[in-house]
């Protein structure tokens, strides 16, 4: 059981105290939907409680306003409103089944890997 940070892991986490979302874009075979995806970084959060959870949530819905274009400067119509919504409550939930296996390793004891991250997926409008 880890009770102490070491000297070394304390600058290594102190390294990864900004979070990071790198995006990437993906279309597979002709006629698929091509999907834009960003990185989410968790290294740095104490998933063991309920403030690192919610941080990692906001992390997450960010990640998933940015891969679908939902802070973009388009004229206000409701349509594209509804959409973006869309989008991005379905990029939260494609990131869901990772954020709770992160969640239930850091409760079950395991040991937080550094540079740990989750990937969150939409369409490329």
């Amino acid at each position: 059981m880890l009770k102490a940070i070491t000297a070394a892991g304390a600058v290594v986490a102190s390294a990864l105290l900004l979070p990071t979302a790198s995006l990437a874009s993906t279309a597979s075979a002709a006629g698929d939907e091509a999907i834009q995806t960003a990185k989410v970084s968790y290294a740095d959060l104490d998933l063991t409680n309920s403030y690192g959870t919610k941080v990692l949530q906001g992390r997450i819905k960010v990640a998933a306003a940015g891969v679908c274009g939902a802070n973009n400067t388009r004229p206000v119509e409701l349509a594209a409103i509804q959409a973006d919504r869309l989008c991005v409550d379905g990029a939260v939930a494609s990131a869901q089944p990772a954020f709770n296996q992160a969640v239930a390793a850091a409760r079950g004891g395991s040991v937080t890997v550094i540079g740990a991250s989750l990937i969150v997926a939409a369409p490329i409008k």
